[in-house]
């Protein structure tokens, strides 16, 4: 750490850089206007701008996702900061360590009896919002202790990989700070006698196993431990079954890599393994009724053992100040290879479908999927970015190395612009699947990929309805959507759209936007009650 002084603003984003930030995205309002004067000096991390709050939220989202880094986003109080509630909820419920730095009224203001614009019950109301769906809160009110505040928060940020708020009057960010005397936060200090004694119990518990099976989701994919997964399934010689939110955490193409756990409206075998499985090791799994395929009453808490959140509960025994990467470490060091044959066939992809499929009959939401496949098989996998509804069900069929979504919070508007933060943080090119209402809520922010050198392909499921609303409720007569024609937006903002009625125009013009230099959308005209087998069939057995 720098031990010179710096102002408020600068020093933050110097500590954020020093733990691996290297953009910033930001809507300017008047309250943060001297924050955004920092960043326009330090230029160390590129400012990212886009059009309204929530889509800043989700772009942060996932480029935090992709990059496993803290990722800064910087608004306004009140109008700016209470529009990016609901993406920062999503980044707490599902474990995304963006960092929220929000400007505020000044200290100097204060005290007057007056009320300030954008102030809604009180000077507080903001943090008290923030305080449900952050991990801390640190009021820069007082420059002595503002840097100590700063290094708090951004080490409680990268240890549990959850949201933080900052906020910081305006009249403080361009005062001088001393460097920080940070303490030990000893709530994130490990435990390691406790972490012996479960590493312990949990290899009692394999040992005794016949059918050992390793479940893993979010926290894996957020702490980069898919390697070490991997050499503990390799000793221990288990299938490997992700959640419904953990696809592609696991290598799809392993051989102990089993499918993903979706109940009876995924894959039998998978769910015969998981939930017939005499230990079921669950690693980092958010353990919620969409993410379990509603089937937490199918699960033995007997047969269970499960690490999340440095907690780790083997039955009725809990383990406190466990964190999953010491874990996995210990486990592979302590653990004995198994060499016994494994009791299940791995399901093995089917090969792309042949070019004579895509004639000129009516498109279909498989038919999207089987020209996805056939392009990644020729082209090389892309990472894909599914938004909620239907897309999202379909995406589990797509054989990609990387997928985001929100499959837990399951918010609609996530995936266009987490989809420009993942190319904006990573330089990988994505293809984003969307429906036309979640299009319709932020689809808007990809006006912003030229400016930002970002050119993804983008496919909407346009069937002028919330789909998978009218399928859950059939007798509903308000899930209807204005018609908007994507193709023709995406020319209106500088990039490249097509029109998809068939199959052939599917694959002809899904390949032209791979080949294509600028950002694509793809229209894809899908008639009403058209949607995923795997959507189908989840909703059928909620039914049951």
């Amino acid at each position: 750490m720098s031990s010179s002084r710096s102002n408020i603003g600068t020093y933050l984003l110097e500590s954020l850089h020093r733990r691996g930030a290297r953009h910033i995205f930001g809507i300017p309002g008047d309250f943060a206007l001297n924050f955004f004067q920092c960043i326009e000096k330090y230029q160390k991390l590129k400012l990212i701008t886009l059009s309204h709050e929530p889509g800043l939220g989700f772009a942060a989202d996932g480029m935090s996702r992709i990059t496993q880094r803290l990722t800064p986003v910087a608004i306004t109080y009140g109008a700016g900061a209470l529009n990016i509630v609901n993406p920062v909820a999503c980044a707490y419920a599902e474990k995304s360590p963006i960092v929220v730095i929000s400007g505020a009224p000044g200290m100097n203001e204060r005290g007057k009896g007056i009320h300030f614009h954008h102030q809604a019950k009180s000077l507080q109301s903001q943090r008290n919002v923030f305080k449900e769906i952050t991990a801390y809160q640190a009021i820069l009110e007082d420059p002595t202790t503002a840097a100590n505040e700063i290094e708090k928060a951004l080490t409680i940020s990268e240890k549990l990989s959850l949201p933080v708020y900052i906020e910081i009057p305006r009249d403080r960010a361009l005062q001088q700070c001393p460097p920080p005397h940070p303490k030990p936060l000893k709530f994130l200090e490990e435990d390691l006698e406790a972490t012996e004694e479960a590493v312990a119990e949990i290899i009692e518990r394999l040992s005794q196993a016949k059918r050992p099976v390793i479940m893993v989701d979010v926290e894996v994919k957020r702490f980069g431990l898919s390697r070490k997964v991997v050499q503990l399934a390799e000793k221990l010689q288990a299938p490997v079954v992700s959640s419904f939110m953990g696809r592609a955490t696991y290598p799809i193409n392993h051989p102990l890599f089993a499918g993903t756990y979706l109940g009876p409206a995924g894959d039998p075998k998978v769910m015969q393994l998981v939930e017939n499985s005499d230990c079921l090791l669950l690693l980092g799994v958010i353990f919620a009724d969409t993410n379990m395929a509603l089937r937490l009453s199918h699960l033995n808490p007997k047969n269970l053992i499960h690490a999340i959140s440095r907690h780790v509960t083997i039955g009725h025994h809990d383990y406190e100040h466990v964190t999953l990467e010491t874990l996995l470490t210990k486990l592979i060091s302590k653990m004995t290879r198994k060499t016994k044959k494994l009791g299940f066939q791995k399901k093995q992809p089917p090969p792309p479908k042949p070019i004579s499929y895509f004639d000129d009959s009516p498109i279909k939401v498989e038919t999207m999927i089987h020209a996805i496949n056939r392009l990644f098989s020729e082209k090389g996998t892309m990472p894909v970015i599914a938004d909620n509804g239907d897309c999202l069900f379909a995406s589990l069929d797509v054989h990609t190395e990387t997928l985001l979504a929100s499959g837990y919070y399951a918010t609609m508007g996530f995936a266009v612009p987490a989809g420009l933060g993942v190319q904006i943080g990573s330089g990988k090119r994505p293809l984003i699947m969307v429906g036309d209402g979640a299009f319709q809520m932020t689809g808007s922010e990809i006006s912003h990929a030229p400016t930002w050198k970002a050119n993804p392909i983008i496919i909407v499921f346009n069937n002028a309805s919330w789909e998978m609303l009218r399928t859950i409720q059939p007798t509903g007569k308000y899930f209807g959507l204005s018609e908007w024609n994507y193709a023709k937006l995406a020319s209106l903002w500088g990039g490249k759209g097509y029109e998809v009625r068939t199959k052939k125009e599917m694959w002809k013009n899904l390949l032209a936007a791979y080949q294509q230099k600028q950002f694509t959308i793809l229209d894809v005209h899908l008639p009403i009650g058209e949607t995923s087998k795997v959507l189908k069939k989840y909703l059928g057995k909620i039914r049951e």
